[in-house]
């Protein structure tokens, strides 16, 4: 989790540690933590916050200065003796400054918003606590109510309780996490009663309530460090003049930099790992038994393996390869051919010339074909694996699917073993996850292909490395057992799932399953597997993976337009609509529509690395025609009121950028948002409807590179519209006239038919009412992104990062839906 991290500072001659959170900033750079950590009584120096620390990358986004006397906490806390006397006040807000690149820490690592007043009483909260140069430790917790009347010198209150197990102590300041729509939320932080408990795995918060809401507003409200404010230095936008440049980072700026980079030098691996704990975390830990305070540690906790006489749906490969003879684990799945076994692409890549290749189900010492042998007739994992160097370049796709033949009776393997389902975007929350493997080592006796199974019991957690000797990094499946040496490649990973198993991993992806033979990983098992494992259902090769990025990136998407960027040729209804992207650090980026059998996308061209024009001042975009050329124009909305046309944009880019709104207050005050269609009889894509926070609608009618066309008002301010929370626009109902699609703060969605700037002689349609799930679409795009030739599909942005793809709309319904992306795990 990268918003979570270290603090390290300089306390007397000693290096110290205390965690602390990310959290949404007008500044992008607040950091929640305990009051305990900073609370005056030691003096800090070289503090810095790490986001993301752990084991194998100490410092995956850099370091960034903080400023000790400028960390905000109560009064009452600050006070000498104020961690006993004010416990119910142990929270602090640290700002921090740019790392040495200038970039801002939510630029770079987003951040976790702040849960005020949600109660005490929550069946799964986790517990996050990282420690130095080790994998942060988790807890999954149910939390409650702790209110006490004070003792041996500590003040009464009512704090948030927790209850780890007496596993480990948790770092102070370390995240209580609840989720809320999907998304974790930020509820307590290690701290506040005995600054965060004295006794084997319980651990304590003070309570986010009124008093913390206020003290975060006061800290999140303070000046921003970086980039100057849009209202007193405002950057230039994109421009064909040259002398328009950003202006030059200040002194004061420079300074700062210089500072980031110093203590960058500072702050190597080998200091953070000789700090400590706080004294309050000591002392804390000092009150635990010896038994119960074990050093928690990224090293996790191995659990015993044991063999045993296996499960009748997993079994061994076995095959011919150079005179010698080979074998990985399998699963069966279940397919309506009933012949599928999931295993990791490895084991069968181009490394691997396999002959004579079956599969054995429970194969065991004592039974080696309990159930025969099933003959492979096929292979199906993503193309991209299967090329020379596939198993490092893209270990996230370190799964496939082999089709069986039926043994020499004639049964199909599914009919004679049964099959275990597979868990697609399971997350990897789970606790209880058994691992099968048939491990082998040369010499050792002990380990043998003709031989028992090893089980073992484990928790499932996520690992997220950066690339490293060549092997690219990603987010992986781990479990931790022993004595899982090779061999147990293909090996599942079980997790409980209503009454039985589900696959949700099989042994691969990182290091093609780890180099530890403790360690074992597997690559996420989301739309990716899927999608080979439906090719294989179809019995034809899958095609490229999308080139849409994860959900986690989708996160950061702040606008979608639809529109003809890449037009091939002169037929433009032969065309589907490519997707522009403008993101939250100022890159804009184009994907170019494809046939379903190529994902709906099949290229991503970048139009404009990330900058501080657009991440800054971009606020809305929009595509129509309104140049009257074949492909499609770009509309920006700025801050400042602007609004810019950018004509024929394409693969290659801008063609320059023409003004056809100067700055102003109406629109910078009042705009709320826009979109574009074909309202008028013109038949071109260039009227512009606009919503105001007043409930205002209004038309632009013929927008062109000449301004903003004629206005007129469709709606007078009302109480009705200001509740318009996303408006898009498409051609759902066939008619001349194109349809505005309404989403509603209550998640209802409406469509008007026909719009043609008078809301009476539109057909309203209701085409779902008040939805729960609805109120999290913020991004809604009409355009054509299927077969035929009409704008009559829908891209959805989700606050968790999917994104879905709705088909052939049309009065009553968006159409069938497609997930495109998944949700960030």
């Amino acid at each position: 989790m990268d918003q979570v991290g270290l603090f390290f500072f300089t306390s007397g001659k000693s290096y110290k540690f205390c965690a602390g959170t990310v959290v949404p900033s007008q500044g992008k750079n607040l950091v929640a933590t305990a009051a305990h950590c900073f609370d005056g009584s030691a003096r800090v120096t070289n503090a810095v916050f790490v986001p993301g620390h752990r084991e194998r990358e100490p410092r995956p986004a850099g370091l960034f200065p903080v400023d000790a006397a400028k960390i905000h906490m109560t009064a009452a806390y600050s006070a000498p003796g104020g961690d006993h006397a004010a416990a119910d006040s142990d929270l602090a807000f640290a700002p921090t400054t740019p790392r040495a690149d200038g970039k801002n820490l939510e630029d770079a690592v987003g951040a976790i918003p702040v849960a005020f007043n949600a109660g005490y009483e929550h069946n799964a909260v986790q517990v996050v606590s990282p420690a130095p140069k080790q994998n942060p430790s988790e807890c999954n917790t149910a939390t409650r109510k702790f209110t006490t009347a004070g003792t041996e010198g500590w003040s009464g209150g009512t704090y948030l309780q927790g209850d780890c197990g007496g596993k480990s102590p948790s770092t102070s300041g370390a995240p209580f996490l609840l989720q809320t729509n999907d998304r974790p939320v930020l509820a307590g932080v290690v701290g506040g009663w005995k600054t965060g408990g004295d006794e084997p795995g319980t651990v304590y918060s003070s309570y986010f309530g009124d008093d913390a809401k206020r003290l975060y507003e006061k800290a999140s409200a303070g000046e921003p460090q970086a980039t100057p404010s849009p209202s007193t230095s405002p950057a230039p936008k994109p421009s064909s003049d040259p002398s328009k440049q950003p202006p030059a980072p200040s002194k004061s700026a420079e300074a700062r930099l210089s500072a980031a980079a110093e203590l960058d030098a500072f702050w190597t691996p080998e200091r953070m790992g000789l700090a400590k704990p706080v004294a309050e975390q000591e002392a804390r830990e000092a009150q635990i038994p010896p038994e119960a305070r074990k050093k928690f540690s990224g090293l996790a906790l191995t659990s015993p393996s044991k063999e045993f006489e296996g499960l009748k749906e997993v079994g061994t490969f076995y095959w011919a390869n150079n005179d010698q003879y080979r074998f990985c684990a399998g699963t069966v799945v279940p397919s309506p051919g009933k012949n599928l076994v999931a295993t990791a692409a490895h084991c069968f890549d181009n490394n691997d010339k396999a002959q004579k290749l079956v599969f054995v189900p429970k194969h065991s010492a004592t039974n080696p074909r309990p159930y025969g042998a099933f003959p492979v007739e096929n292979y199906y994992m993503d193309p991209s694996y299967a090329l020379p160097g596939g198993d490092k370049a893209q270990t996230d796709l370190d799964f496939a699917f082999l089709q069986t033949g039926p043994r020499s009776d004639g049964r199909k393997v599914e009919d004679v073993v049964g099959a275990i389902p597979l868990a697609l975007n399971a997350g990897f929350d789970h606790p209880d996850t058994q691992a099968i493997g048939y491990p082998y080592l040369v010499g050792d006796d002990k380990y043998k292909p003709n031989q028992n199974p090893l089980t073992c019991s484990t928790p499932l957690k996520k690992f997220t490395t950066a690339s490293s000797g060549g092997w690219t990094g990603g987010t992986f499946a781990e479990v931790n057992c022993k004595g899982y040496v090779s061999g147990t490649s293909g090996g599942p990973f079980l997790i409980k799932q209503g009454n039985g198993r589900a696959l949700a991993g099989v042994t691969g992806g990182w290091q093609t399953g780890g180099h530890s033979p403790d360690t074992s990983y597997s690559s996420y098992f989301g739309d990716e597997v899927k999608r080979v494992y439906d090719a294989a259902v179809a019995g034809r090769q899958p095609g490229p993976r999308s080139v849409l990025p994860p959900g986690e990136t989708w996160k950061h998407a702040k606008g979608i337009a639809s529109g003809y960027f890449t037009v091939d040729g002169d037929n433009i209804d032969e065309d589907r609509m490519d997707m522009f992207v403008m993101w939250t650090d100022g890159e804009v980026s184009l994907y170019r529509g494809a046939n379903a059998q190529n994902g709906n996308f099949d290229k991503e061209f970048r139009i404009m690395g990330p900058n501080a024009t657009w991440r800054d001042y971009a606020v809305e975009i929009t595509a129509g025609n309104f140049t009257g050329d074949e492909g499609s124009d770009i509309i920006v909305r700025w801050t400042d009121g602007e609004v810019s046309l950018y004509p024929s944009v394409d693969e290659n880019g801008f063609h320059g950028e023409i003004q056809i709104q100067a700055p102003n207050d109406d629109w910078r005050n009042y705009a709320r948002q826009f979109t574009t269609g074909r309202f008028t009889p013109n038949g071109r894509q260039d009227d512009l409807v606009v919503t105001w926070k007043d409930g205002e609608v209004s038309l632009y009618t013929d927008v062109s590179e000449r301004g903003m066309g004629t206005e007129s008002q469709v709606l007078a301010p009302n109480e009705t519209w200001k509740y318009a929370s996303e408006i898009g626009s498409g051609d759902y109902t066939g008619n001349d006239n194109w349809d505005l699609i309404i989403r509603w703060s209550d998640g209802e969605l409406t469509n008007y038919q026909d719009f043609n700037g008078n809301l009476a002689n539109s057909k309203e349609n209701t085409l779902n009412g008040p939805d729960e799930t609805w109120k999290h679409a913020v991004i809604v795009s009409g355009g054509d992104y299927s077969e035929n030739p009409w704008a009559d599909d829908t891209i959805v942005r989700w606050t968790d990062g999917e994104l879905t793809l709705y088909s052939d709309g049309n009065e009553s319904s968006l159409g069938q839906e497609k997930r495109l992306v998944a949700p960030a795990p």
